[in-house]
C-alpha cells in the first residue's frame, strides 16, 4: 500500500500541476482578449476577477456592478475602511462603463458624419442659394410703429442668434488644428495606457488584500481599460471627420452659410431700423406741424394748452433724432466690441497653436496700434452716465405730469374762470369740446414722449453697457499684448545683406514729395490760421529777448545768495522759476511747430510722423536744456542747492555737444519710426539708434567715470561723501543700460529697445524731478533754519544785554550758558526733517517707478495676480442695485511689498514728524515745553495710527478689524498725556 500510495502520489502531482497551468492560461487568454466573446452569466459567488471585454460586447455592464454593490453589503467580516475602498472602486467602474457608452456613441456618430459629409455639403449648397435668392424685406402701408418695433425685437433676437453660431463655428475652425494635434498625441498616448492596464491585470493579488476589494479593484482595471479601448476608435473616427470635411471644403462652405445668414438677417434690421426711422420721423414731423397749426387756429383762451401740445411735439422730435443718433453709435460700438472679442480669440489661438514667433509680434504690434482709444471711451462713457441721470429724472417728471393730467372739467374751470367776460351756453358748450379734442391729443403726445423717453433711456443703458465692456476688454488686450510684445523679436539680425534693403527707406526719408508735403501743410495752416502765427513769432521773439534780460538778472541775484547769512527763500523760487523759464523757450518754439504741422486731422503719413518726432525731440531737448540751466555758471544749482562748482561745471560742458549731436538722431529715428514701410526693414533706423545710444554711453563713460568724472569733482570738495562707495556701481550701470539696449537692437529686439529706451527716458525725468524738489525743500529747510537761528541768536543777545544791565558778570555768564542749548536742538531738528524728506522722496521714486515700469514688465503685473496670491480677504462691495455684498480679494506679493514701503516710511514719519512740526509751527508759538512735548506726541500718535491704517488696508485689513487697536493707542496716549500734565 504504500509503495502503490507515492506511485500514485508521483503520477498525480505532475497531473496537477498540468491542470493549474492550463487554467492559469485559460484565464489569462480570457482577462486579455478582446476580440472574442465571453460568457456575461455572473458566477454564483464574487469572482475575484472580471475579464475585460470588447467594447462591442462588454462582459461589465451596469447591473453587473450594482449587483456587485448590493453583494458588498452583505459581506460582514469586511471593515469599514476596506468597504469604502471597494465601494469607490465599483463606483469609479460605472463611470468607466458610462465613458465607454459614450465613446461608442461618439464613434458611430463620426464615422455616420464623415459617411455623410457629401450630403450635408450639397444641402448647404442649396441653402445658400436659397438664401441669395431671398428677397428683402417690405412693408405694407397697414404696419404701425409698434408691430415694427415688436418684428425689430424679434429680428434682432435672431440676429444675435445667428452671429453667436458663426461665432461658435468660427473657434471650431481654430479649434481643430490644435485637436488633430491633440488627438495625434492621446492615441499615441492610449496604446501605452492599454498595455499598462493590461500588465496591472496580469498581476498576482495581494495577500493582505480582501477578494471583494480585489473584486472591485479589478473589475474597475478591466472597466477602465475597456473605456480606453473603446476611446481610441472614437478618436480615431474624430479625425476621420476632420479630415472627410477638409477634403471636400465643408468647413469653409459652412463659415460662408453662417456669414451669409448674418449678413442677409443683418439686412433685414436694417431695413425694419430704417422703417421704423422713417414712420417715427414721418409722425413726430407730423405732430409738429399739427401743433403749430393748432396754436395758430385756436381759440385766445386756449392758446397755452395748444402751446404745450406744440412743446411736447417738438421734444418727441428731439428725442427721436436723439435715439436714431444714440442707437447708430450703439451699433457701431457693439461691431468694434464683437470684432475685438474676436480677434482676441483667433490672437490667443494662434499663440496657442504657434507660439510668440516673429509673425505674432508684428501682428501684436499692429493690433496695438489699432486697438480703441481707451480715454476717449471713459469720456464718452462718463457724459451717458450724466445724460441717463437726467433722463430718468425727466421720465420721473412726465410721469408726475400723467399722473396729474388735469381732466376736461377741471381745465374748463380753469379756462372759464380766466376769461375776462360771460359765455354763453353754446359757447361753453363749443370751448369744451375743444378742450377736450385738444387735452385728448395732448395726452397722446404726452404718452408717445414718455415712450420715447423710456426707449431713449434704455439705449443709452445699452450703449454704456457696451462702452464698459468695450473699455474692459481693450484694456485685457492691451495687457495681453503688452506682457507678450515686449520679448519677441521685431526684426532680424542686423547683417550685410540687409544693406540692400535701405534704399527704399532712405526714399522714404528724402523723398522730396514727402518734405514738399510738409511744406504744403505749415504753408496752408499759416495762410488759413495767420493771427495764430503772428501771435506765436511776436511771443517767441519776446521770449528770446526776456531770457537774455534773465540771465543778466540771474546773474546779479546769485552773487548775493553766495553769503552764508542769505535769509530769503523766495529769490530761490523766482530763480527756480526763471532757470525753468530760460529751459523751455527752445523746446515750446519746436512744440508748437510739431502742433501746427499735425492740427489737421487728415495729413499725410509723413507729415504725421515729422509731428510726432517733432514733439518727442521737443521734450529730449526740455530735459537736457533744463539740466544745462540748472548748472548754469552762479545758477541755481551752484548758488542755492550748494552743488560744487567744479561738478556743474564739468555737467554743463558735456551737456554742450551731447545735445547737437542727439536731438537730429533722435529726431530721424523717430521719423523712420513713423513710416508706413514693412517693419521688417529697419535697418537704417535702427542704425540711427545705435548711434543715439553710442552718443549717450560716451557722455555716461565721460560723466560717470569714478577717477576722472562727476564722483571724482565730488571727492575734490569732500572726501567722507557717503556715494563714494557707489561710484563702481552707478558707472557700471551708466554704460551697461546703453550697451543693452545696443546689443538688444543689434540681434532684432529693436522694439523691446525702443520701449525700454522710452521707460529709461521717464524714469531720469522722475530722478531729476525729485532732485530738483528735494533741493528745493533742502534749500527751504536751510533759509528757515538761518532765520530761526537768526532769531535766536538775536533774543540771546537781547536777553544778554538786558542782564547785563540788572545782575553781576556771573549771572550774565549762566544765562547765556542756558541759553545756547537751543541752536543744538534746532540742529537736531533740522537733521529730522532731512531724514523725513527723504524718505518722501525715496517712497516717491519707488511709486513712480513702478507707475513707469509696472504696465510694461510682466514680472510686476504678475505679481498683482491671482497666481502669487498669500491670503484672501473679504471686502465690502456695493452692488449695482445699492446691496451690500461680501467679495474675497486676494492680497498678492504686491500688496505686500507695497506695504513694507508704506510701513518703512510709517517709521522714518513717525521718528521725524514731531521735529517737522516743532520747526514750522512750535518754534512761532509762546508754549511752554510740557504743552510743546504733549503736541509732538499727539503728531507721534496721529502719524502711527495713520500709517497702521495704511499698511493694513493694503494688505486687506480694513478699519472695522483696526477699530481695536486704535481704541487701545487712544486709552494708552490718555494716561500718557494725563501724566504729562500732572507733573
Amino acid at each position: 500500500m504504500p509503495v502503490r500510495s507515492n506511485s500514485l502520489k508521483s503520477f498525480l502531482s505532475p497531473v496537477i500541476c498540468l491542470c493549474l497551468i492550463l487554467f492559469s492560461i485559460i484565464q489569462a487568454q480570457g482577462q486579455t482578449q478582446t476580440d472574442a466573446p465571453t460568457p456575461t452569466s455572473p458566477p454564483a459567488t464574487p469572482a475575484p476577477a472580471t475579464p475585460a471585454a470588447t467594447p462591442q460586447t462588454p462582459t461589465v455592464t451596469s447591473e453587473t456592478v450594482q449587483k456587485r454593490i448590493e453583494q458588498l453589503k452583505e459581506v460582514k467580516d469586511l471593515s469599514e475602511e476596506n468597504q469604502k475602498k471597494a465601494l469607490d472602486f465599483y463606483n469609479q467602474s460605472l463611470d468607466n462603463l458610462k465613458k465607454t457608452t459614450d465613446y461608442q456613441s461618439d464613434a458611430q456618430r463620426n464615422i455616420e458624419s464623415a459617411q455623410n459629409a457629401m450630403q450635408r455639403l450639397e444641402n448647404l449648397k442649396a441653402e445658400i442659394e436659397k438664401l441669395n435668392k431671398q428677397p428683402a424685406l417690405t412693408f405694407t402701408e397697414n404696419q404701425t410703429l409698434a408691430q415694427l418695433e415688436q418684428q425689430l425685437v424679434q429680428e434682432e433676437a435672431e440676429l444675435e442668434k445667428d452671429k453667436a453660431a458663426a461665432a461658435s463655428w468660427d473657434e471650431e475652425i481654430a479649434r481643430r488644428s490644435t485637436r488633430q494635434k491633440e488627438v495625434l498625441t492621446r492615441v499615441t498616448e492610449l496604446d501605452d495606457r492599454i498595455s499598462e492596464l493590461e500588465k496591472q491585470l496580469k498581476l498576482p493579488v495581494p495577500a493582505d488584500e480582501p477578494a471583494a476589494v480585489t473584486d472591485a479593484r479589478r473589475m474597475e482595471l478591466a472597466t477602465r481599460l475597456s473605456m480606453r479601448k473603446a476611446e481610441k476608435p472614437a478618436l480615431k473616427s474624430e479625425l476621420t471627420v476632420y479630415e472627410a470635411e477638409e477634403a471636400i471644403g465643408f468647413p469653409r462652405m459652412n463659415q460662408d452659410y453662417l456669414k451669409l445668414e448674418v449678413k442677409k438677417q443683418t439686412e433685414r434690421v436694417d431695413a425694419l431700423k430704417a422703417q421704423i426711422k422713417k414712420l417715427r420721423d414721418r409722425e413726430a414731423a407730423m405732430r409738429v406741424r399739427e401743433a403749430k397749426q393748432q396754436v395758430f387756429e385756436t381759440n385766445p383762451l386756449l392758446q397755452p394748452l395748444a402751446e404745450k401740445n406744440q412743446k411736447y411735439a417738438e421734444e418727441i422730435l428731439e428725442l427721436t433724432r436723439k435715439i436714431e443718433t444714440t442707437d447708430k453709435k450703439y451699433s457701431q460700438s457693439t461691431k468694434i466690441l464683437e470684432e475685438l472679442r474676436k480677434q482676441f480669440d483667433q490672437t490667443k489661438a494662434k499663440e496657442d497653436s504657434i507660439g510668440l514667433t516673429g509673425p505674432i509680434g508684428l501682428m501684436l504690434r499692429s493690433q496695438q496700434a489699432n486697438l480703441p482709444d481707451i480715454e476717449t471711451r471713459k469720456q464718452d462713457i462718463e457724459k451717458y452716465s450724466k445724460t441717463i441721470d437726467q433722463v430718468n429724472l425727466k421720465q420721473f417728471e412726465l410721469d408726475d405730469a400723467w399722473a396729474d393730467f388735469p381732466s376736461v372739467d377741471e381745465k374748463f374751470d380753469e379756462i372759464r374762470q380766466n376769461s375776462s367776460r360771460q359765455m354763453t351756453e353754446e359757447e361753453e358748450l363749443n370751448l369744451k369740446n375743444i378742450i377736450e379734442e385738444t387735452l385728448t391729443k395732448q395726452k397722446e403726445y404726452l404718452d408717445t414722449l414718455i415712450r420715447s423717453n423710456k426707449s431713449y433711456f434704455t439705449k443709452l443703458l445699452d450703449i454704456y453697457t457696451t462702452e464698459k465692456q468695450l473699455v474692459k476688454e481693450t484694456e485685457a488686450y492691451a495687457d495681453y499684448i503688452q506682457e507678450r510684445i515686449f520679448w519677441i523679436k521685431s526684426s532680424p539680425p542686423i547683417s550685410i545683406s540687409e544693406i540692400k534693403q535701405t534704399s527704399h527707406t532712405l526714399r522714404w526719408l528724402f523723398s522730396p514729395t514727402h518734405w514738399k508735403q510738409v511744406y504744403t501743410a505749415v504753408g496752408e495752416d499759416v495762410f488759413s490760421n495767420p493771427v495764430i502765427y503772428f501771435t506765436a513769432f511776436f511771443c517767441f521773439l519776446s521770449l528770446l529777448y526776456l531770457a537774455y534780460n534773465v540771465r543778466q538778472q540771474l546773474r546779479i541775484i546769485n552773487k548775493e545768495i553766495i553769503r552764508s547769512s542769505f535769509r530769503k527763500f523766495g529769490i530761490t523760487a523766482r530763480v527756480a522759476f526763471l532757470t525753468l523759464f530760460i529751459a523751455i523757450v527752445w523746446p515750446g518754439f519746436i512744440w508748437f511747430i510739431a502742433w501746427r504741422v499735425g492740427s489737421h486731422p487728415d495729413v499725410p503719413p509723413f507729415v504725421k510722423a515729422v509731428d510726432s518726432s517733432l514733439r518727442q525731440v521737443g521734450w529730449l531737448l526740455f530735459f537736457w536744456e533744463l539740466i544745462r540751466q540748472i548748472c548754469r555758471p552762479l545758477g541755481l544749482g551752484e548758488s542755492h542747492f550748494g552743488w560744487y562748482k567744479q561738478t556743474v561745471l564739468y555737467v554743463r560742458k558735456n551737456i554742450r555737444w551731447v545735445i547737437p549731436i542727439s536731438i537730429p538722431l533722435l529726431f530721424i529715428t523717430m521719423l523712420l519710426h513713423g513710416k508706413e514701410v514693412d517693419r521688417t526693414q529697419d535697418l537704417l533706423e535702427r542704425l540711427f539708434f545705435i548711434a543715439l545710444l553710442v552718443a549717450y554711453t560716451i557722455f555716461a563713460r565721460r560723466v560717470f567715470h569714478p577717477r576722472s568724472g562727476l564722483f571724482q569733482s565730488i571727492m575734490n570738495y569732500n572726501h567722507e561723501v557717503w556715494y563714494d562707495r557707489l561710484k563702481f556701481v552707478v558707472y557700471f550701470l551708466a554704460l551697461f543700460v546703453p550697451c543693452l539696449l545696443i546689443f538688444l537692437a543689434l540681434i532684432g529686439f529693436y522694439f523691446t529697445a525702443m520701449s525700454l529706451f522710452h521707460l529709461i527716458f521717464l524714469t531720469l525725468w522722475l530722478f531729476l524731478v525729485v532732485i530738483l524738489f528735494r533741493a528745493i525743500l533742502l534749500r527751504w529747510i536751510l533759509i528757515h533754519h538761518r532765520k530761526l537761528s537768526y532769531q535766536q541768536n538775536q533774543e540771546r543777545l537781547d536777553a544778554f544785554r538786558k542782564e547785563s544791565l540788572e545782575s553781576s558778570s556771573e549771572t550774565n555768564i549762566a544765562g547765556i550758558t542756558t541759553e545756547e542749548e537751543n541752536p543744538a536742538d534746532l540742529t537736531k531738528i533740522s537733521a529730522q526733517i532731512k531724514k523725513l524728506v527723504n524718505a518722501s522722496m525715496a517712497v516717491i521714486l519707488l511709486v513712480g517707478a513702478f507707475w513707469i515700469w509696472g504696465d510694461t514688465l510682466p514680472a510686476f503685473n504678475r505679481l498683482d495676480s491671482v497666481d502669487y496670491k498669500l491670503w484672501s480677504t473679504a471686502v465690502e462691495v456695493v452692488g449695482e442695485d445699492g446691496k451690500v455684498t461680501e467679495r474675497l480679494e486676494p492680497v498678492t506679493y504686491l500688496d505686500f511689498g507695497m506695504a513694507l514701503i508704506f510701513a518703512v516710511f510709517a517709521v522714518v514719519a513717525t521718528n521725524n514728524a514731531p521735529g517737522l512740526l516743532e520747526f514750522l509751527v512750535l518754534q512761532r508759538l509762546p508754549l511752554e515745553a510740557s504743552v510743546k512735548y504733549a503736541i509732538t506726541t499727539l503728531a507721534r500718535y496721529f502719524v502711527v495710527l495713520i500709517g497702521i491704517f495704511v499698511v493694513f488696508s493694503t494688505m486687506g485689513i480694513g478699519w472695522t478689524k483696526l477699530q481695536w487697536l486704535a481704541t487701545a493707542l487712544t486709552f494708552g496716549l490718555g494716561f500718557g498725556l494725563q501724566e504729562i500734565f500732572a507733573n
